[in-house]
C-alpha cells in the first residue's frame, strides 16, 4: 500500500484503529487525509503522468480498503464527501491514463464515471464522461465507439438542458462524420451546433462551428456559402474577442475565396483589413500573402498599377526575409502583369492567368502555418496548412505538417489521413514514415510503428531520430537485444558526442545492459 497518510507510525495507527474497530472518527481521518492527495494528482498529471495513474489506482485500492475495513455507517455529510471523493479520484484516473496514451484504458476508466454518476444521479457529470470517453475512443481509432459516446453525450445535454456540453458534443459527433467521409452528415450536425451555440449565446463555440461549416463547404468547392460562413465568423469574431490573429485568418480564407467567385471588390477590401491586422501585429507571412493576393485582385480588375505596387511590396518583403523562392514568384507576377497591361483590352477580359502564382501562394500559407506551429497555435498552424493544400493539394510537406499539428493535439485519426494521402503522393519521403510511426506508438500500435521506422531507417539509414524511436519501441516491447542495436546506431550516427540525443542513448544503453544483467539468455 502506498503511505498516502504521511506519516508511516500514525498511518500504521490509524489502520489498525480502523481494523480492530472501524472507528467512524478513524475512517473519517482517512477519508481527509485521501482527500488532501487531490493536489498531489494534479501535479503529478502534468510532470510525471505515468507515475499519475498508478497513484490514482492505489488511492483507489486504499478507499475500498477503507470501505472493508469500516463497521459503523457514515452519517449523510460523510458519506457525500466519499461519494465524491471516489469520482474525483475515478475521473483523475482518466485523466491520467489519456496522458500516458492508454485510450483504451481511459475509455473503461469512464465507463466506472458513468456508473458512478448515474448511482449518484450526477447527468451532468455522465454527460461529461461520456464527452470524454468518445475522445478516448476517437484517439485509439474506434470512431464507431466514439460515435455512440458522443451521442449518449447529446441525448443526455438535451434531457438535462446542458447545452453547451450538447453543443460540445454535436461538434466531437460532425467531427466523426467529417473523419468517416460523411460531409452531408458533419455539415448537418455543425448546422445544428450553430443554431444552438448561437441561440444560448455561447460565442466561443459559435465560432468554432462557423469556421468548420467554412471549411467544409470551402473544401466541397462551394465558395458562396462559405464566403457568408467566414464573413459571420469575422462578424462574430469582432463583436465577442480581441483577437486579431484569428481575424487575419479568416480574412485571408475571404480574400481567396472571392477571387473564385469573382466578387473583387469584397475580396480587395478584406485583404486590406488583413494587411493593416498583420502589419499591426507583426505577422510577417500573413503580410507578404496579402500583399499577394491585392496584386492578384488588382489584376483581376485591370487595374495594373496597383497590382503592380502591391507586387513590387510583396518583392521587397520577400527580399527582407530573404526568401528566394517568394522573390522568385513575385518577380512571376510583375512580368506577368506587365504581359497583361500591354496586351490589348479585348484580350485582357477575365484573363489575369494564375498559373505559376498558386505555388507562390501556397509556399506562403506554408511558411505562415510553420511560424505558428513553432509558437504552439496549433489551430492556426492547421488553419494555414488547409489553405496551403487548398490551393496545392500535393503539397506533401504541408500534410505532413499538418499531420504533426493533429499529432500534437491528439487527433491522431486526423493525422493518420494526412500521413496516407501524403505517402499516396510520394512513397519517398522518410519523414512521412517517421511521423506516422509516431502517431502508431502514441497510439500504442507498435507493429504499425515498428513498420514505419523502419521503412524510414531505409529510406534513410542516417537518421539519429528513427532509431532511436524505433529503439524506444523495441524496448517496450522488452526486445532488449535489437533495442540495443538502434542506441548504439544512435550514437554512431552522432556528429558530437555532447549531443543531446546521443547521450540520452548512452544512458539507455546502461540501463538495459544492467537490465539484461537479470535476465536469463532466453527471454531477451
Amino acid at each position: 500500500m502506498a503511505d498516502w497518510l504521511g506519516d508511516s507510525e500514525q498511518s500504521a495507527a490509524l489502520l489498525n484503529r480502523l481494523r480492530a474497530t472501524g472507528e467512524l472518527d478513524a475512517r473519517r481521518t482517512a477519508l481527509k487525509r485521501l482527500e488532501g492527495s487531490t493536489g498531489e494528482i494534479r501535479l503529478r498529471l502534468i510532470s510525471e503522468p505515468d507515475e499519475a495513474v498508478s497513484f490514482c489506482q492505489g488511492l483507489l485500492e486504499e478507499l475500498a480498503e477503507i470501505d472493508r475495513m469500516a463497521g459503523n455507517p457514515l452519517d449523510e455529510k460523510w458519506q457525500r464527501r466519499r461519494d465524491a471523493l471516489e469520482m474525483s479520484l475515478t475521473n483523475f484516473l482518466a485523466q491520467a491514463q489519456i496522458e500516458v496514451g492508454d485510450w483504451e484504458g481511459a475509455a473503461a476508466t469512464y465507463d466506472q464515471c458513468l456508473k458512478l454518476g448515474s448511482l449518484f444521479n450526477l447527468p451532468e457529470f455522465q454527460a461529461d464522461s461520456y464527452l470524454k470517453q468518445g475522445q478516448a475512443y476517437r484517439h485509439a481509432g474506434k470512431l464507431d465507439h466514439a460515435r455512440r459516446s458522443f451521442e449518449q453525450a447529446n441525448a443526455l445535454a438535451q434531457e438535462n438542458d446542458l447545452y453547451t456540453t450538447k453543443a460540445e458534443a454535436l461538434y466531437q459527433q460532425a467531427v466523426i462524420a467529417e473523419l468517416a467521409n460523411r460531409s452531408e452528415e458533419a455539415f448537418r450536425l455543425y448546422a445544428e451546433g450553430l443554431d444552438l451555440s448561437e441561440s444560448q449565446r455561447l460565442y466561443p463555440l459559435s465560432i468554432r462551428f462557423l469556421s468548420q461549416l467554412g471549411q467544409l463547404t470551402q473544401s466541397d468547392g462551394h465558395y458562396a456559402p462559405a464566403l457568408q460562413y467566414y464573413q459571420r465568423c469575422l462578424k462574430l469574431l469582432r463583436e465577442t474577442d480581441n483577437d486579431p490573429e484569428s481575424e487575419t485568418i479568416i480574412l485571408g480564407q475571404i480574400s481567396h475565396i472571392c477571387v473564385e467567385l469573382r466578387d473583387f471588390s469584397t475580396g480587395i477590401q478584406a485583404a486590406k483589413e488583413g494587411l493593416v491586422l498583420s502589419v499591426q501585429t507583426s505577422q510577417r507571412a500573413e503580410e507578404e500573402a496579402f500583399l499577394t493576393d491585392l496584386a492578384r485582385l488588382y489584376g483581376r480588375v485591370a487595374d495594373y498599377s496597383q497590382a503592380r505596387a502591391y507586387a513590387l511590396q510583396a518583392r521587397q518583403r520577400a527580399e527582407r526575409s530573404q526568401s528566394l523562392t517568394n522573390m522568385a514568384a513575385a518577380d512571376r507576377l510583375l512580368k506577368k502583369i506587365d504581359q497583361l497591361e500591354r496586351e490589348p483590352l479585348e484580350a485582357q477580359t477575365g484573363s489575369f492567368d494564375l498559373t505559376g502564382l498558386s505555388q507562390q501562394t501556397a509556399a506562403v500559407y506554408y511558411q505562415r502555418a510553420n511560424r505558428y506551429y513553432q509558437k504552439g497555435s496549433l489551430d492556426r498552424a492547421i488553419s494555414a496548412y488547409s489553405r496551403a493544400l487548398h490551393i496545392d493539394p500535393k503539397h506533401t510537406s504541408a500534410l505532413i505538417n499538418r499531420g504533426s499539428s493533429y499529432n500534437a493535439q491528439g487527433h491522431y485519426d486526423r493525422a493518420l489521413v494526412d500521413y496516407a494521402h501524403a505517402i499516396e503522393i510520394d512513397s519517398s519521403d522518410p519523414g512521412v514514415y517517421f511521423n506516422r510511426g509516431n502517431t502508431y506508438r502514441k497510439r500504442r500500435e507498435y507493429d504499425r510503428a515498428l513498420r514505419d521506422y523502419s521503412e524510414a531507417i531505409r529510406l534513410d539509414p542516417t537518421d539519429p531520430d528513427a532509431y532511436f524511436n524505433r529503439g524506444e519501441v523495441l524496448r517496450r516491447l522488452k526486445r532488449y537485444a535489437e533495442a540495443s542495436a538502434d542506441f548504439q546506431r544512435v550514437v554512431e550516427l552522432s556528429t558530437g558526442k555532447d549531443e543531446p540525443g546521443a547521450q540520452q542513448a548512452r544512458q539507455i544503453l546502461a540501463e538495459i545492459a544492467a537490465l539484461q544483467a537479470n535476465i536469463q539468455p532466453e527471454d531477451l
